[in-house]
């Protein structure tokens, strides 16, 4: 028997890329442990790593091409046939509507630095349509990056060194376990942990500070917060005159949102308020670290720019175990793939992605006849789930490239198999560390599976398009994408992983900030020029919030939050993790059930304008009143689920989706 150990990365759409050792006996994967060398993931990896084993050799998975046919079911292809129709299909739409009737769809279901090798056929196609903007995490990116000049946070190990640790709309002790082992080592020394979150989570669990603020009112907290900061003199002029712009009309801003007024927009006690600004501003280091939570609704920029100015405010940046934690972008320094046709000329159109249902039927001249669709589950993913459907059927040719069947190939025309993360070599970057990781090669796919670089070189060849961007070596290909001057990482990257950002471990040390004025901007004229917001961050009432007219027919706010046990609709369909996930379920306090007539147990629909789903009652004491919670994500077979009441609105900076700004209301169905 043969058998070896590899080390590996997982490359799923999370903060940690969890460095892995993958063990192969006789050609079968037939264990993952975390690698113990790792230094960001420390030899720990979470549920979903361990179940690679039966994913990778899951009975479900594809390992043929198939096609659609006059019936309407899939039916197994070749691999000559199905690229043969695709290419003439893509050719016959070319040729009567240009190449903008195309549309290229890649999700994030997987990262690595090969995604980019796409271009090597999009680009001699002449162009193509895209999603811009991201369902995720855009509107904060924009709003740290408008303040700070860049998304990048203090190396994760310097949390131990905290005092003070507030966790804004953030969980991680389900969607960051290594950070939630460092925060757990540094309150075990002391530090204080506080947690703004509308639910209870395991992370409030083991806070010593909980309170539960409106979903959409964290920027009038973040304001109010400041003015009871400053009121007290707890804030570092020394950092303010030295180091931010615009501290007059940021302090003149604050000055609208005494105690009594950011109690009344929050729903937070004035007391819980003042003592929880207090006791941060006064134990240093404190470190404020953000979740995506806090950025799904209309106005996430603007408040995510307020919450951002805290630690700034407070002279808690540039410090070991102080500063803002929202992205660490320090790892996205690889360049693309070398020898890519040129993009002279290549005609280009996008939409923002939230609103892709109404785009593929809205878009004109050229209108979207054609699909290509990796990476991502947009039926399941998608808010608006009826207007993808209904976009989706009404092209002429969809293809999917995945591992499964999903929501989305159940519209395919073609459902190209895909690899996996263990079958094909891959440079890996992060965004919690700076590390950039090598996913080694564990396993050949099997037979009949070809990975993306195939396809897309098959669909080159079949084109008649220039192939050199896939015919190099593929060992120096990843080397040529390294940063300048690190030539010689490819090999060292075999055995660990590393920083090549060149940034150092505490962010902003030497107080020189990437914005235009070199400094933390408390205004931006920036953020006015690119996306018509006000200057200084503020508050407004969201279209869709609990002051909206809405309200009344909809009383209740649904938030639609992640699991340990999924990255959204990926791994639901293993046993391992059927066990161990939690039901389906709808989460509501025990009173807003009372009089709906709802009890435990109870299948309850879930309804608003948009649309309606069902699932069974949990009477939740520990949800805030007013706000009821599903988990997202489930992929259920002719149910796309709690999407199809969720809004396709856009974030007023970073073009990001709006999913926790959705009034609802709960009956029997």
């Amino acid at each position: 028997m043969s058998r070896r150990v590899v080390r590996t990365v997982c490359p799923r759409n999370c903060y940690c890329t969890c460095g892995m050792l993958a063990t192969v006996e006789d050609g079968r994967l037939v264990k993952i442990e975390g690698d113990p060398e790792n230094p960001a993931t420390a030899g720990e990896v979470c549920v979903k790593g361990l179940s690679y084993v039966e994913r990778v050799a899951h009975e479900t998975r594809l390992t043929s091409p198939l096609r659609r046919n006059g019936k309407g079911q899939l039916e197994p292809v070749s691999w000559d046939d199905a690229l043969d129709e695709i290419v003439a299909g893509l050719w016959s739409i070319r040729k009567e509507s240009g190449p903008l009737a195309v549309l290229h769809y890649e999700g994030s279901g997987s990262h690595g630095a090969l995604s980019g090798l796409s271009e090597a056929f999009w680009n001699p196609f002449g162009g193509v349509t895209r999603a811009h903007g991201d369902l995720c995490w855009p509107a904060g990116l924009e709003a740290t990056r408008l303040t700070y000049g860049a998304n990048r946070h203090n190396h994760p190990t310097l949390t131990r060194q905290s005092r003070f640790i507030l966790l804004w709309g953030h969980n991680p002790a389900e969607t960051n376990i290594h950070q939630w082992r460092q925060i757990l080592e540094a309150q075990a020394e002391g530090a204080t942990v506080a947690v703004l979150d509308p639910r209870c989570t395991d992370s409030t669990d083991a806070a010593d500070i909980h309170l539960q603020p409106r979903p959409g009112t964290d920027g009038a907290l973040a304001l109010g917060m400041a003015q009871i900061i400053v009121t007290e003199g707890l804030h570092d002029g020394d950092f303010l005159r030295d180091h931010a712009e615009g501290v007059d009309a940021y302090l003149d801003r604050i000055g609208e949102f005494p105690p009594e007024r950011t109690a009344e927009i929050t729903g937070l006690e004035v007391g819980a308020i003042k003592d929880l600004a207090l006791s941060y501003a006064r134990r240093q280091p404190a470190l404020l670290i953000a979740g995506f939570g806090l950025q799904r609704h209309s106005h996430a920029g603007q408040a995510m720019r307020a919450v951002a100015l805290l630690p700034a405010l407070t002279g808690n940046i540039g410090i070991p175990g102080g500063g803002w934690q929202y992205a660490n972008l320090n790892s996205h320094c690889l360049g693309p793939p070398p020898a890519l046709p040129a993009s002279d000329g290549v005609q280009s159109r996008s939409f923002p992605t939230s609103r892709l249902g109404r785009s593929l039927q809205e878009l004109s001249d050229p209108h979207l006849r054609a699909a290509w669709i990796e990476k991502a589950n947009p039926v399941s993913q998608h808010p608006r789930t009826k207007e993808v459907i209904r976009g989706l059927a009404g092209l002429e040719m969809v293809v999917v490239v995945d591992q499964f069947l999903t929501d989305t190939t159940r519209l395919a025309h073609f459902v190209l198999p895909a690899k996996t993360l263990f079958e094909e070599e891959d440079l890996v970057n992060a965004y919690w560390h700076p590390y950039v990781q090598l996913r080694q090669k564990v396993l050949d796919p099997p037979k009949g599976v070809r990975t993306e670089t195939e396809i897309w070189r098959e669909l080159c060849v079949r084109c008649g398009y220039p192939t050199e961007a896939f015919d190099i070596d593929p060992t120096e290909r990843l080397r040529a994408m390294l940063p300048e001057g690190h030539d010689d990482a490819l090999e060292a990257l075999r055995d660990r992983p590393l920083d090549l950002s060149g940034q150092g471990d505490v962010a902003w040390e030497d107080r020189v900030f990437e914005t235009p004025s070199g400094k933390v901007e408390f205004t931006s004229e920036a953020a006015t020029q690119l996306w018509g917001v006000d200057s200084v961050p503020g508050f407004d009432a969201l279209p869709e919030g609990h002051l909206s007219d809405l309200s009344e027919q909809y009383p209740l706010q649904l938030l639609t939050c992640k699991t340990r046990e999924r990255i959204h609709s990926q791994f639901g369909n293993l046993e391992g993790i059927r066990e161990v996930e939690r039901p389906r379920v709808l989460d509501i306090h025990p009173e807003d059930a009372a009089v709906r007539g709802l009890a435990e147990g109870d299948v309850a629909r879930i309804w608003n304008a948009r649309g309606s789903a069902e699932a069974p009652v949990h009477l939740n004491p520990g949800i805030r009143k007013g706000v009821v919670h599903v988990l997202e994500g489930r992929c259920v077979p002719d149910d796309p689920w709690v999407n199809l009441v969720t809004s396709d609105g856009v974030t007023d900076m970073g073009f990001g989706a709006v999913f926790y700004e959705c009034r609802v209301e709960v009956d029997l169905p």
